[in-house]
């Protein structure tokens, strides 16, 4: 059975023990490294939960901004324990989720859907060069993209006069939560009581991106009123799968807590996943790994490609060709490397990894280049070493 709705007047009472807990929290920082209380206690200024949604979206992101775009969604799911959430940013998520369920305890709303957010929209605090500081700080700071309509991106003129984005033309998304300043002005908390409403600050946007998020009557436990409250935070589907996909994981333990004003190093890239190269080299480097850990039998006779010597023709032993006599079959050719052959060596002479057999013998439909003097011509063409898939098409070519 779902919880009782709250009332807009029963939301408005739940702010005195809301602003109760915030100045606790105010005073328990004083004595921590996560943040120190100013003079002016801001508790009394935080907003209601109001009782109907924000039809202004939160972000307007056109990729989630936190995601490197060579790994997509995929790559960050894979990557979440290793990526790390920083100290000061577990302990925001948390703080939020306490005070939303003191503002709004129907709402539901879990730490680990705002660690999805953030990982979303600005890898904790982490992108374009950015950490959080021992008081939750991005710094030097998060901006978006200018909205001014180029590059698919929405087009909203200035409301701020440039105080929160630099900007006095244009908005664009701040802070870790990657707010847009008109929606900041309506949901803008002091979250940590330090006498400032800063979307830079983790602790300040954690807790308004739980307000927008509990904004309305919807029950986060609830699966379809979760995803309406993503999609109103951003409009997109996608967006929304992944903020989803990733708070699942979250909830389940998968992620380690890691040292604040660290920056986040790029996330290994598996190429078949890599977005920023064409599909047809995606699917060739999908069709290569598959190659690699799955290579084809060997048939009877038959070596990494090559072929089986011709049996001897004639009758008799010791016999003249022609007059009888059995022909001596060949010597068979150096054997072929072929695909799994290919790759293999290819990455050995990247990597320096063992010894690499790769450029011995020719491939199948060659007598006289080898894999090592095509790995040369193309090479000789522009083609990067590094380009893995590139260059392998181009020596298979060669040697088809």
């Amino acid at each position: 059975m779902r919880a009782r709705k709250l009332t807009r007047w029963q939301k408005a009472s739940a702010l005195v023990p809301m602003a109760v807990l915030v100045g606790a929290w105010g005073a328990a920082l004083t004595n921590t490294s996560l943040a120190s209380a100013a003079g002016d206690d801001d508790a009394s200024a935080i907003p209601s939960v109001p009782s109907t949604p924000f039809d202004q979206p939160a972000s307007v992101q056109a990729d989630p901004a936190g995601i490197d775009p060579r790994a997509g969604a995929d790559g960050a799911l894979a990557t979440l324990s290793t990526n790390g959430i920083p100290v000061a940013a577990v302990s925001a998520y948390r703080r939020a989720e306490t005070l939303l369920a003191q503002a709004d305890e129907s709402c539901r709303l879990p730490w680990h859907l705002l660690a999805a957010v953030g990982r979303v929209e600005s890898n904790h605090g982490r992108i374009n060069g950015n950490s959080l500081n021992a008081d939750g700080v991005a710094t030097p700071g998060i901006f978006g993209p200018l909205l001014d309509g180029s590059s698919d991106t929405a087009r909203i003129n200035d409301t701020d006069n440039g105080a929160l984005d630099q900007n006095a033309v244009f908005d664009r998304a701040v802070g870790p939560m990657q707010f847009i300043p008109g929606t900041w002005a309506s949901v803008g908390v002091d979250a940590d009581n330090d006498g400032t409403k800063n979307p830079q600050d983790i602790d300040d946007s954690a807790t308004a991106a739980g307000i927008y998020l509990c904004a309305g009557d919807g029950d986060l436990s609830n699966p379809e009123d979760l995803r309406s409250a993503v999609l109103r935070y951003n409009r997109s589907g996608t967006y929304a799968d992944t903020v989803i996909a990733i708070s699942e994981a979250y909830a389940q333990g998968d992620f380690t807590e890691a040292p604040n004003n660290l920056r986040a190093s790029a996330p290994v890239v598996n190429r078949a996943m890599d977005q920023s190269i064409s599909e047809s080299d995606r699917q060739a480097a999908a069709e290569a790994e598959r190659v690699a850990a799955n290579p084809p039998p060997a048939t009877p006779g038959s070596t990494g490609g090559g072929t089986t010597a011709p049996p001897a023709s004639g009758g008799g032993t010791g016999g003249t060709p022609g007059t009888g006599g059995g022909t001596t079959a060949p010597p068979a050719p150096a054997p072929s490397p072929g695909v799994t052959g290919l790759v293999n060596g290819l990455v050995n002479d990247l990597t320096g990894a063992g010894t690499s057999t790769s450029g011995t013998g020719t491939a199948p439909g060659s007598s006289t280049l080898t894999w090592a003097q095509a790995k040369m011509q193309c090479l000789a063409t522009g083609i990067m070493s590094f380009d893995v898939v590139g260059l392998l098409n181009c020596i298979t070519s060669l040697l088809s």
